[in-house]
């Protein structure tokens, strides 16, 4: 095998077949049996897959890694960058290679005669799962937490009620008088449920009968709304999770870290000596960014960690998997400014032409395939998930609703795949998750058995759109002026069943936020399930649109039994088209068989589709009625602005073009910017952001602090008035401020006057004005 520099900028389209194009293909071997001084060939081949990777940096052609049977374990993650691209990873024929992140665990014993064994870990090892014979074991636990009660904070008294003040509430719970004391109280997790979300946070201490939270965890858990304080004092934590004294029934197991101890109490008829036990260790098996023309075929990715909810911060998630990580918004509608997704235990970003082929990913503690942002060009075809953490797969990032053109995620297709048991420790996430992303199909996959949703597209709940109909009452518009960069979401043919079984106020199909082009056609739903868990809402529905959603043609879908309408349409009703529906709370009525019989994974499809065969799938379009719309432009894009005290090269009109990657920047402690509408107008509200653009990402950065600023408007441009409340000082991450309802002003020229404490630099991104009444969306059930 001729070795080679391998050349750069190779632009190969991977996605209609998963060999090559390439001129000549170099076949390298890898075996767990093989040895590192081999030569790669099928005879000696190499053993890991990391002294792999590096050989093939210097390979020219297109390369097949063949990978033989036997189990890769890593103990830390394989990362791919721009230097490994063009390869094919990819199963021999008839084998099955199992990429590992689990340590195994052996060297039992039962040292008390008790039926608790315990065994030693390799030091470092603080993995959440212990797998048994292939089976999650669970984490020793209560069975629920009665008698736990939240302490509330009264400070006054309002009439004849006392008042609560949630910001000052502190982080304790009084501890039930039967609660066994403790050995490791820090190691200690609580869970609580609030509706639609999780929260896992760990305890601090216990002093006085009172157990205290860990305070960042706390500062989190309380943002509103919907936070932790939303739910009754006693009825505040659910269960708490990892002691010792916990672990009671079979099938439960505890990780001693400070002992590098495990203690596992089998399930009758185990033989933990005879058994194969695997502790979950590596977070991420593969993180690859910048890569190019990559493919996975036959493999299989098994026992990977995810650790955060053991760490000050443990897992608050607003829905979704979307986690908050900064203590310091003031909301949580701020703090979406914030949020992370979990991360893929097998992650990718600013990649291109890649392929996921028939792979296993199972065991996994995170989300399983991450797609984060500014991937392009992606298949993830005719894999099977089974026991995850979170979802099975997550497409996009949650702050890429507006990122340049060149960056957007689109075309990710997800065809074919078996999804079975997701949510498994998130119970609020769900199988497949598309936030920001464009032109992707999902298509032909059949799920089973999700904690929370099935299939979620969207985010922003309407307020990153530039006509913010549903939530402008609240100042949470986000003041953008042009559309986010979803759109042209094919959702057909999937077969979606027992979902939302622990949480609710979710969908087997959802949406947030506008999505212009996007189609949901004949999916099979069935079994919605009233959710079982304690203080948890029981909206469970088929389709759910939710707020902000527009520019969705809905039809020939089936729904068969949910715990509420099959569906509905909240803040949404009016801006999307629906044709025939098939929808049945209780029971079964009559529907076009055909539905069910194309839906989910089809073993005959055995090759990747394209866009275009996908598309040619569907119907075409409904005839869209007079209230279906997406907002392209606000009102401020493309209107005379001017500016004082401006530094050079950035011009008053990067505030108001539309256009994210430009920003109108000041000099000094004081500016000024004047927007003329070139009418009088009546003036509902303004907003605007500040901040500055990031050279390098181009992604925009808030200043939350260090800023006053007021709005004044006029008439004339002569005779000028202010608006609101008057100057204001800077808390949030989005700046904004609203007249009062039912008192527009009459105004051709909208001022804006800003003064920087010398904290940060004056920096406009965005100027809103907003001169339509802004709609406030309503509930309505059912179909059209």
């Amino acid at each position: 095998m001729k070795m080679y520099l391998k050349k750069s900028n190779v632009i190969v389209l991977l996605l209609l077949c998963s060999l090559s194009v390439f001129a000549q293909e170099t076949n390298f071997y890898v075996s767990p049996s093989g040895s590192d001084r081999g030569d790669g060939s099928k005879e000696y081949p190499w053993k890991t897959l990391e002294h792999a990777r590096d050989q093939m940096r210097n390979i020219e052609d297109y390369v097949i890694l063949n990978l033989q049977d036997g189990i890769y374990r890593l103990n830390k993650s394989l990362e791919l960058h721009s230097d490994d691209s063009n390869i094919l990873f990819k199963a021999v024929d008839g084998a099955r290679p199992i990429i590992s992140g689990g340590v195994r665990i052996s060297g039992w014993k039962d040292q008390d005669n008790d039926g608790i064994w315990s065994a030693k870990v390799p030091d470092g090892v603080v993995g959440r799962h212990l797998y048994v014979n292939g089976k999650r074991a669970v984490r020793a636990r209560t069975v629920n937490a009665n008698g736990w009660e939240r302490i509330a904070h009264t400070p006054k008294v309002c009439g004849s009620e006392s008042c609560r003040d949630d910001a000052n509430t502190p982080n304790g719970f009084k501890v039930p008088v039967d609660f066994p004391k403790l050995s490791n109280v820090a190691e200690v997790e609580m869970v609580n449920i609030m509706r639609w979300k999780m929260y896992r946070g760990k305890l601090d201490k216990i002093e006085g009968g009172i157990a205290y939270v860990n305070q960042k965890y706390w500062d989190l858990a309380k943002l509103g709304p919907f936070g932790i304080l939303n739910n009754n004092s006693t009825e505040a934590v659910n269960w708490l999770e990892n002691a010792i004294e916990f672990l009671d029934e079979e099938g439960e197991w505890f990780l001693d870290k400070y002992k590098n101890t495990v203690y596992y109490k089998p399930l009758k008829g185990e033989k933990l000596n005879k058994a194969e036990v695997v502790i979950s260790n590596v977070e991420q098996l593969i993180v690859a960014d910048g890569v190019e023309n990559v493919s996975f075929e036959g493999l299989t990715f098994s026992y990977a960690n995810w650790n955060q909810a053991s760490t000050a911060e443990g897992y608050v998630s607003i829905q979704s998997g979307a986690i908050l990580k900064d203590p310091e918004y003031r909301s949580i509608e701020d703090a979406f400014e914030g949020l992370e997704d979990i991360p893929g235990n097998i992650h990718f970003k600013n990649s291109r032409n890649v392929i996921f082929k028939g792979n296993i990913f199972q065991h996994l503690g995170g989300t399983a395939l991450n797609f984060d942002t500014n991937n392009q060009y992606v298949n993830i075809f005719g894999n099977t998930f089974q026991d995850i953490s979170g979802s099975a797969m997550a497409i996009g990032n949650l702050q890429d609703h507006h990122v340049v053109s060149e960056n957007i995620s689109r075309e990710i297709i997800i065809d074919n795949n078996s999804i079975q048991n997701v949510g498994v420790e998130y119970w609020d996430t769900c199988a497949i998750k598309c936030s920001y992303v464009k032109d992707a199909a999902i298509v032909n996959n059949s799920i089973d058995g999700s904690s929370a949703g099935g299939i979620t597209l969207g985010w922003g709940w309407g307020r990153y759109d530039v006509d913010n109909f549903d939530f402008w009452k609240d100042g949470s518009d986000k003041a953008y002026n042009h559309p986010t960069v979803t759109g042209g979401v094919l959702v057909a043919h999937n077969k979606i069943t027992n979902v939302t079984l622990k949480l609710g106020d979710t969908g087997a199909i959802y949406n947030l936020g506008a999505s212009p082009g996007t189609r949901w056609y004949a999916n099979y739903i069935e079994n919605v399930a009233h959710p079982e868990a304690r203080y948890c809402s029981d909206y469970s529905h088929g389709i759910y649109i939710d707020n902000g959603s527009r520019g969705i043609e809905i039809r020939e879908n089936v729904v068969l039994g949910s715990s509420h309408e099959p569906y509905l349409a909240n803040g949404s009703h009016d801006y999307n088209v629906r044709g025939a529906a098939y929808y049945f709370k209780n029971g079964v009525g009559d529907f076009p068989l055909w539905i069910k019989e194309k839906s989910g994974v089809k073993p005959q499809i055995k090759e990747i589709r394209s866009r275009e065969e996908l598309e040619e799938l569907m119907p075409d379009p409904l005839p869209t009625g007079p209230k279906f719309r997406v907002v392209e432009q606000g009102e401020s894009v493309g209107k005379n602005i001017t500016a004082v005290g401006g530094a050079s090269n950035y011009k008053a009109s990067f505030a108001t073009d539309g256009k994210t990657e430009t920003y109108w920047r000041g000099e000094g402690k004081e500016g000024e910017l004047k927007l003329d509408l070139g009418k009088v107008s009546d003036i509902y509200y303004v907003n605007a952001a500040f901040g500055y653009i990031e050279p390098n990402t181009k992604r925009e950065v808030y200043f939350r602090s260090g800023y006053e600023f007021e709005y004044f408007y006029s008439e004339d441009g002569k005779n000028w008035f202010t608006y609101g409340d008057g100057k204001k000082v800077s808390e949030l991450a989005i700046n904004q401020q609203y007249m009062p309802e039912e008192k527009t002003a009459k105004a051709r020229y909208i001022k804006l006057k800003i003064y920087s404490s010398g904290e940060h630099p004056l920096g406009v991104l965005r100027f809103k004005v907003v001169d339509q009444k802004p709609v406030y969306g309503v509930r309505k059930f059912g179909p059209k």
